[in-house]
């Protein structure tokens, strides 16, 4: 299934259900524009140790996810425990799911080339991420 393909909430649920099914991560989140705002917020998640994800909002070039959605490249990082709130590396939902290691790959929902949305997924245990990662994630909004 293609992203464009997917064009209800039912069906972002379901892919971030699939990933953590098929994968070994401990926790996917996928995170969208809030309706008719231009804030991002994580809607759907699995693996998930609580509900508190649902209180962050993405912040451009500010941890992973809003380093994702600024340049719209790609991103991982391994070590996230060791990273203090006051650097831009901070990454609240790493900190909220304990997750120590953490990929992430950009979601473009419209036929413009500009990211507005994040596809994350991470470990927590010390599994390490890598291009191999980003690669296993991009697969799953490209292919069937």
């Amino acid at each position: 299934m293609s992203l464009e393909e997917l064009d209800s909430q039912h069906d972002y649920q379901r892919l971030v259900n699939r990933i953590y099914h098929a994968e070994d991560f401990d926790f996917v989140g996928l995170a969208l524009p809030a309706s008719g705002q231009s804030t991002i917020k994580w809607y759907f998640v699995a693996g998930n140790q609580n509900e508190q994800f649902r209180k962050i909002v993405l912040r451009s070039g500010i941890g992973i996810a809003g380093l994702v959605v600024k340049t719209g490249k790609p991103f991982w990082k391994n070590g996230l425990h060791d990273v203090m709130y006051e650097s831009k590396m901070y990454t609240p939902i790493a900190k909220t799911e304990s997750l120590q290691s953490a990929a992430a790959i950009p979601i473009y929902t419209s036929k413009v080339k500009l990211a507005d949305g994040v596809l994350l997924a991470g470990y927590r245990s010390d599994q390490q991420v890598s291009a191999e990662t980003i690669s296993r994630l991009s697969r799953y909004l490209t292919t069937d």
